[in-house]
């Protein structure tokens, strides 16, 4: 698959993530990116990895699974992304991000291929290094593409100021209940007779066209044109939570792109996010039909 064919750009990092039994690939883009191709969306990764035997297997992996990389950048004196991983007893994954890896070094040479996606996804992670924030910067002021920012805060690597900057380029922006709550306490929204708290987001962001906040076991909400969608959760015996968020965003664009309605969309996110909720790691194989599957359980 040509760049140039890709629906959607996954930017930012690109790594293994180190479970007790093995490493797997992971980062938030490459998930999300992995989760759209199998959603049938043409999906590609702007990232940078080492040149070393781990570069080499997450480019192949990505390959293999059907996702476009020809702009991944190979970096020949910093080694490809690693992030530990560790299950708590609630089944939640807790991280420890290794610094100074090469997607933490992502020049801007991609602006010489023009590229023209539909969507450009992004999270928070990959501005914790000066050089990789300001490639997204530059990436997202020569767009015309919908710009969906996955907050995804990785303590300590967020601050007021980058997600103030970051929320203010985004079109849809999708976060969960934690996050939320963080959005709030800084920029001190609030709900009232007049204006729910998605409304107040939207009145300090105003290039915002949907706003979307996961709940875990109490479903997911979406706003859209003032009008404010929600779904329940789709039960499941959870194995990790590893990858769900990034399946849900990525059936939810995925929805959106096709037509979806909101409440529909969301519902299909609901379902892809426990699907992958269900199995170990965060990039297990599935089709479109396993989903609409899931939805009708």
């Amino acid at each position: 698959m040509n760049w140039k064919d890709t629906s959607v750009l996954c930017f930012g990092e690109a790594l293994f993530d180190l479970f007790p039994d093995g490493a797997r690939p992971g980062g938030a883009p490459l998930n999300v990116a992995i989760h759209l191709q199998n959603l049938n969306v043409p999906s590609g990764v702007i990232s940078r990895v080492g040149s070393d035997d781990a570069g080499k297997e997450l480019i192949r992996f990505l390959n293999n699974r059907g996702v476009n990389t020809d702009l991944i950048q190979t970096d020949p004196d910093r080694d490809t992304g690693t992030v530990r991983v560790n299950i708590d007893k609630n089944n939640e994954p807790l991280y420890t991000i290794v610094e100074k890896a090469a997607w933490d070094f992502i020049d801007d040479s991609f602006l010489k291929s023009n590229i023209n996606p539909k969507y450009i996804v992004h999270g928070s992670l990959i501005c914790r290094s000066a050089e990789s924030s300001l490639s997204l910067q530059k990436l997202l002021k020569n767009t015309n593409a919908k710009v969906v920012f996955d907050l995804n805060l990785r303590s300590p690597y967020y601050g007021k100021p980058t997600i103030d900057a970051l929320m203010k380029t985004a079109n849809i922006v999708k976060m969960n209940r934690e996050e939320f709550k963080i959005l709030k306490g800084w920029f001190h929204i609030k709900n009232s007779e007049k204006c729910g708290d998605m409304e107040a987001l939207k009145a300090l962001y105003p290039n915002l066209e949907i706003i979307i906040a996961t709940k875990g076991e109490d479903g997911a909400v979406a706003w859209k044109e003032g009008k404010r969608q929600s779904v329940t959760a789709v039960k499941v015996d959870i194995v990790d939570t590893v990858g769900s968020g990034d399946a849900f965003l990525a059936a939810f664009i995925a929805g959106i792109d096709e037509g979806m309605p909101p409440k529909e969309a969301l519902h299909f996110a609901s379902a892809a996010g426990s699907f992958v909720a269900a199995k170990a790691g965060a990039n297990p194989e599935y089709e479109k039909k396993d989903i609409l599957n899931r939805m009708n359980e």
